[in-house]
């Protein structure tokens, strides 16, 4: 009788969101699991987003980090703060994040809408001029790239942080994928008329090419770096890439 009931619950748990909502709270106030801080992510745009990571790539970040629960995060490129606010929801109480950023506007959001959080810092600094003293000398666990799409300033800024990587620090670098035309809506055509980016063929445009080229150049230039990339043209996804330095798991 009491394995039919669970059962049932379990069924009802599996097809009602309602439910599985009500599920979630109770456990939360009885103290059975923690919080999952993830409901910001219910308001992140999806297949209109430009700039900022779309929901579902929020989504998967938000996730590496929690998993990684690295303690030295440094971003390059605050913008609107979408991508900072999303991982300091995921990060622990103990991290520090460093966002770099020249643009104005990004400058006073952060000042004035991030004051919040004591774990955060905000850089007004292009992220070329990234010195280890801005960051307490520390260790990085955990980098991403979201500012400058540019080779060479990518180049230049991978160049100075690279020596203060912690050993199995991760990089997260943003808009390395493709768009497939079948997914374009109008604000992407346009995009495609007023931007550089460039048709790789028919169908396939990689809309900031030079963040595809600074992944290549890490691989050619540094071996010891393997890349994940998180691309799709099954919808229209920005894409990222997950750099990390190879190591030897087994000991045989």
């Amino acid at each position: 009788m009491i394995s039919q009931l669970k059962s049932s619950v379990r069924q009802l748990f599996y097809r009602s969101s309602l439910f599985q909502g009500v599920v979630g709270i109770a456990s939360v106030l009885t103290g059975r699991t923690s919080g999952a801080r993830m409901s910001h992510l219910l308001a992140y745009r999806e297949d209109d987003a430009i700039g900022p990571l779309q929901r579902d790539e929020a989504i998967a970040l938000f996730g590496i980090v929690r998993t990684l629960r690295p303690r030295v995060v440094v971003e390059f490129g605050f913008f609107h703060g979408h991508s900072a606010f999303n991982f300091l929801q995921a990060l622990e109480q103990d991290a520090l994040l460093f966002s770099y950023d020249i643009d104005g506007d990004s400058r006073k959001r952060a000042e004035t809408e991030f004051t919040f959080d004591r774990r955060f810092r905000f850089l007004a600094k292009s992220q070329t001029d990234f010195d280890a003293a801005d960051i307490g000398n520390r260790e990085i666990d955990f980098v991403f790239f979201d500012a400058a799409h540019e080779l060479h300033l990518n180049q230049e800024t991978f160049r100075k942080i690279a020596p203060h990587l912690a050993p199995e620090a991760m990089m997260a670098v943003h808009d390395t994928g493709v768009w497939n035309r079948t997914h374009l809506a109008p604000i992407h055509e346009t995009f495609t008329r007023e931007m550089p980016g460039e048709w790789l063929d028919e169908e396939t445009y990689a809309h900031q090419p030079g963040e595809r080229a600074f992944i290549d150049w890490i691989i050619s230039t540094y071996p010891e770096f393997t890349a994940l990339h998180f691309h799709s043209t099954r919808t229209l996804r920005h894409g990222f890439t997950l750099l990390q330095k190879k190591r030897v798991l087994s000991s045989s």
